[in-house]
């Protein structure tokens, strides 16, 4: 069976050389794939795009980039399937060549196992040490760079905590590792401003725009969390999950968040 793709051809290896590789010089997107249908696929293309523009990296037709993630994906029932798009390889030092061909990488994975019953009963978070850079050049994009994802998950080792929870320099809420955060007061959907840090997740702009009478984007302090009704995370694989602890807060799964779970089990 398939599972990677390098420039469209069978490949699972990328130069030493790659600036993806040496300096995080690129992009990536990660979706899950139903019967070969990417789900949100226009805004992880969108997004995608975008990130391109910021770079200044070259674009690839979403054409190419739909026949080769249903290649990678062709036979499976459900798959996640990751994008990934360097500048490709260069010379010693930082500065990037004006003709960079650029590199494409399309590969597939096994869906991740069943969350269980966490979806139902939710799932328990911690405030994470690590406090992420502002650099407002890169908010919201998703390039290669994770390292601050990766020392915030190595915090901890207790697997009944499933996410933690990342804040700036100045002690503003921005997302969860893994995903984005939405905090319900008096029904009302709040989600952290992501404009100086942080992804901007496809399911956060879905749900942004499912329910955007209710939403809200707004800069979140730590000491708005306990004020909470309600708190859930979204990931555009995994889906959306009840919080229902963080740290020594305690919160009900509530009404509006079961409303945002059935509305993205009839997509």
């Amino acid at each position: 069976m398939l599972e990677c793709l390098v420039d469209g051809e069978i490949a699972d290896r990328v130069s030493v050389m790659d600036r993806g590789l040496l300096y995080g010089d690129g992009l990536f997107e990660t979706m899950a794939v139903m019967g070969g249908t990417p789900r949100f696929w226009q805004g992880h293309v969108d997004r995608l795009t975008a990130g391109c523009e910021r770079l200044g990296l070259r674009q690839t037709p979403q054409e190419v980039l739909l026949r080769e993630v249903q290649t990678v994906s062709a036979g499976q029932r459900r798959c996640v399937v990751k994008i990934i798009i360097t500048r490709g390889s260069s010379g010693r030092g930082y500065a990037p060549e004006p003709d960079a061909r650029g590199n494409r990488i399309v590969c597939s994975w096994p869906w991740p196992l069943d969350p269980g019953d966490l979806v139902v009963t939710g799932i328990r978070a911690r405030i994470c040490a690590l406090r992420l850079g502002i650099q407002t050049e890169l908010a919201g994009i998703k390039h290669l760079n994770r390292l601050e994802q990766v020392m915030a998950r190595a915090e901890w080792s207790d697997s009944s905590i499933h996410e933690g929870i990342l804040l700036d320099r100045d002690d503003y809420v921005v997302s969860a590792i893994s995903s984005n955060l939405f905090l319900v007061l008096g029904g009302r959907l709040l989600t952290p401003r992501l404009d100086r840090c942080g992804v901007r997740g496809v399911m956060r702009s879905a749900i942004l725009a499912a329910f955007r009478e209710r939403c809200e984007q707004r800069r979140i302090m730590l000491d708005m969390l306990p004020e909470a009704d309600e708190v859930f995370v979204c990931n555009a694989v995994r889906g959306i999950f009840p919080v229902t602890r963080i740290d020594h807060w305690e919160y009900g799964i509530g009404a509006v968040t079961r409303e945002v779970q059935q509305w993205l089990d009839s997509q």
